[in-house]
C-alpha cells in the first residue's frame, strides 16, 4: 500500500493510493489458495512417482524404476513445460508476490486438503480444485490504484475516470485494512468500474467525493419495470432450486454428485439473476 503524503497540503483531501495483495493478510491468504492447491497436486504426483520408484527398487525391478523416471521426464519435455520454465522469466514476477517458504507450506497444506477431500467423495478433489479458482478471480484485479481529487471532483481508478454525475448510490464494506465500494449508476451511464477497492484510511475522502454527485431523478432509480424484475427474480429462484431438487430426486452416490455440480453451476447464474432483479 503506497501513498504519497507529500502531495497533500494542509486541508487538501487529494489522495493517491496503490493497493496490492501483500498489503492485507486476508488478500494474501486468498491469493495463496490456488497456488497452494496446484502445488498440493504437484506434491501428490511427486509422491506417487517416488512411491512407484521405491516399490520398484524394493522389488528389485530397476528397469521399471528407470522407466517411471524416464516417462515422467518425457512427459514434461513433450509438453514443453520444463523448457518454457527454463527459457522464460515468468518466475521473477511470480516470486515477487509469493515467497518460496509460503508456497512450500501452502503446497503441503494443499496436498493434505486434497487427500482429506477424498475421504468425503472420490471426485471431491476436483471440486476443491474448481473452488480454488474463486479466490484467484477475486484477487486477479490487484494491484489496483486510484486518485481522488475533491476540489476538481474527479475520481480515477486504474487510469479510468469514474462518471461521478452518473453515480446513483454506493455501498461500503470494510474488510480491515482495505474497503470495498460498490457503485450503482443511473440508466444510460457509460461503462465504468462498479467495484472500487481502496485502503480504509481514505474511504471518507472518496465517500465525500461520491456524495457530491447530483441527485438522480426518480425515473432513473430503476432501470427495469416491475414485470421484468419479477420474471428475473422467479427465474433466479428456480435456478437456485435446481440443485436441492436434484439432491432429493436422484439416488445417493453419483446422483448426489450430479446434484452438487448442477446446483453449483445453475445456482451461480441464479444468484446473478437475483442480484439483477434486486439492484437494477
Amino acid at each position: 500500500m503506497t501513498v504519497d503524503p507529500a502531495d497533500r497540503s494542509e486541508g487538501d483531501n487529494t489522495v493517491d493510493w496503490e493497493l496490492d495483495v501483500t498489503d492485507s493478510s486476508l488478500l494474501l491468504g486468498l491469493a495463496y489458495v490456488f497456488p497452494s492447491i496446484l502445488g498440493g497436486a504437484i506434491v501428490l504426483v511427486l509422491g506417487l512417482l517416488l512411491w512407484l520408484v521405491g516399490s520398484a527398487v524394493s522389488a528389485g525391478d530397476f528397469g521399471r524404476a528407470i522407466g517411471v523416471i524416464v516417462v515422467a521426464v518425457l512427459a514434461l519435455l513433450s509438453r514443453r513445460y520444463l523448457p518454457a520454465l527454463l527459457e522464460t522469466d515468468v518466475s521473477t514476477t511470480f516470486f515477487e508476490r509469493f515467497s518460496r517458504r509460503g508456497l512450500l507450506v501452502g503446497s503441503l497444506l494443499g496436498a493434505l486438503t486434497l487427500l482429506g477431500s477424498t475421504q468425503v467423495h472420490p471426485s471431491a478433489p476436483f471440486s476443491v480444485f474448481i473452488g480454488s479458482w474463486i479466490p484467484l478471480v477475486l484477487t486477479a484485479a490487484f494491484p489496483t490504484s486510484g486518485h481522488a481529487d475533491p476540489a476538481a471532483k474527479t475520481l480515477v481508478v486504474d487510469e479510468t475516470e469514474l462518471p461521478l454525475e452518473a453515480v446513483r448510490t454506493f455501498r461500503v464494506m470494510s474488510m480491515g485494512t482495505f474497503t470495498v465500494c460498490w457503485l450503482s449508476y443511473t440508466r444510460g451511464a457509460p461503462t465504468a468500474p462498479r467495484i472500487v477497492v481502496l485502503p480504509s484510511d481514505y474511504v471518507d475522502a472518496v465517500a465525500k467525493l461520491l456524495e457530491t454527485g447530483p441527485e438522480p431523478p426518480n425515473e432513473d432509480r430503476s432501470t427495469i419495470d416491475r414485470g421484468e424484475r419479477t420474471v428475473a427474480g422467479l427465474f433466479g429462484l428456480g435456478m437456485i432450486a435446481i440443485g436441492p431438487l436434484l439432491w432429493l430426486i436422484l439416488p445417493p452416490g453419483d446422483g448426489q454428485v450430479i446434484a452438487l455440480y448442477a446446483g453449483a453451476m445453475f445456482g451461480l447464474f441464479g444468484v446473478v439473476l437475483l442480484w439483477y432483479a434486486y439492484s437494477a
